[in-house]
């Protein structure tokens, strides 16, 4: 059975789709920002947006019945290079405690720019149940 879902702890997205879907035993998480629940970005610097993104990925996979710790595939887009510099120690930082029992597959990919302007990052994620 698929189970779409929009999850009310997220912002509503934009266009019709669903912020996470739920496949058997697969669950895939639409890109993710640095904004909460209400839209507010939660800060101009790629720290604060990308822990704000991956704690948006694990709202969207408690509605399907599942967590970080099941992820196993992040795609990461960064809409400056210069970002770099930052996001990558940071991320470094997070990642063990985030994913304790191994840390999933990940692309990270420079574009041009995000659909808003002022955010940094944007982040999907797929993961399967255990």
């Amino acid at each position: 059975m698929t189970h779409f879902r929009i999850p009310s702890t997220l912002l509503p997205p934009p266009g019709p789709y669903s912020q996470v879907v739920r496949a058997g035993d697969l669950a895939f998480v639409s890109g993710q920002v640095g904004a909460d629940a209400t839209g507010e970005l939660v800060g101009p610097g790629i720290p604060e947006q990308a822990t704000q993104a991956l704690e948006n990925i694990s709202l969207a996979l408690a509605e399907v019945g599942m967590s970080l710790a099941d992820v196993v595939k992040l795609t990461i887009f960064v809409a400056d290079a210069a970002d770099l510099a930052t996001l990558v120690p940071h991320m470094d930082a997070l990642f063990p405690a985030l994913f304790p029992a191994g840390l999933p597959a990940s692309s990270l990919v420079i574009v041009q720019r995000l659909f808003d302007p002022a955010l940094r990052i944007e982040i999907e994620a797929i993961a399967r149940a255990r």
